[in-house]
């Protein structure tokens, strides 16, 4: 895998990308995570040219400007940007979790640009009810405030514990850990690690979308849709698809063994079923 980057006005989009020919296929981290947690599928990508990129505020891509945040839907024109500035059309979006919720409203906002999209444990936007929306405004304003005592200082990051803590909130292996944490750090010229990731990623987005706001989106996806879910992930992706799978034009779900992180597990089988699924349109 070779380094790749990209121009877009809010700053500079970096990732990695196989160097092949052929149809696109633009791979999208989920939350917290960087290029490097896709990058496992690569291998089995090499008769299309594969493209795995950091989200801004993730991994090696530039941070938003001070005073501004990470809202879900700011990731759209981002995701647009990139593709008009690079004259992309009938891409194959692969998300994980928050990338492939990203996949499923760009390919419902700019259908003429995306010919398939396949969300691995994701299955479209996460909702919330209306009734929830004075408390959510409230907890989003709360967590961007800033926080007594912050120097802003850059802490040093001992990895091992960084590991320890990552694994302790998700059901992601210490390997799996390491492997997407050590693209997140940086190294200055004092010698010392420090976080390269935007910490503002943990502050709260103002809105999140209500059940039938996620029905319009999703049923506006005109291209094939592909969804894979995981047997012990918290996201239980076969009750979601279940309830969602009308909403849907053409779509098709595999379920694999494991959790949150199954693609980064058995990368192997993952990667082949989406190929099957590319290979089919």
């Amino acid at each position: 895998m070779h380094a790749c980057e990209f121009s877009i006005s809010s700053g500079t989009i970096r990732g990695i990308t196989n160097g092949q020919q052929g149809r696109l296929v633009l791979a999208l981290h989920g939350f917290l995570d960087n290029a490097a947690s896709m990058a496992c599928l690569a291998p089995a990508m090499s008769q299309f040219q594969y493209i795995a990129i950091d989200l801004p505020g993730h991994g090696l891509s530039d941070h938003r400007a001070p005073g501004a945040h990470y809202n879900q839907m700011d990731y759209i024109q981002d995701l647009h940007e990139l593709v008009m500035s690079e004259e992309w059309q009938d891409i194959v979006i692969v998300g994980h979790s928050m990338g492939g919720i990203l996949a499923s409203i760009y390919a419902a906002v700019f259908p003429e640009r995306v010919k398939g999209i396949a969300m691995i444990d994701a299955c479209g936007p996460l909702t919330l009810p209306p009734e929830t929306s004075s408390e959510q405004l409230r907890a989003s304003i709360l967590s961007r405030m800033p926080k007594p005592g912050r120097t802003g200082s850059a802490r040093e990051v001992d990895l091992d514990a960084a590991v320890a803590a990552r694994c302790k909130m998700s059901d992601i292996t210490a390997e799996h850990a390491a492997t997407i944490l050590r693209r997140n750090i940086t190294v200055g010229e004092n010698g010392l690690s420090g976080w390269r990731s935007d910490p503002r990623l943990r502050t709260k987005s103002t809105l999140r979308l209500t059940e039938s706001q996620a029905q319009n989106i999703m049923q506006a996806i005109q291209c094939p849709v592909w969804i894979g879910g995981a047997s012990d992930s918290f996201k239980k992706m076969e009750t979601a698809y279940a309830e969602r799978k009308s909403w849907l034009k053409n779509s098709r779900f595999e379920l694999f063994s494991g959790g949150h992180h199954f693609h980064m597990v058995n990368p192997s089988a993952v990667s082949s079923a989406i190929c099957r699924f590319v290979e089919e349109m």
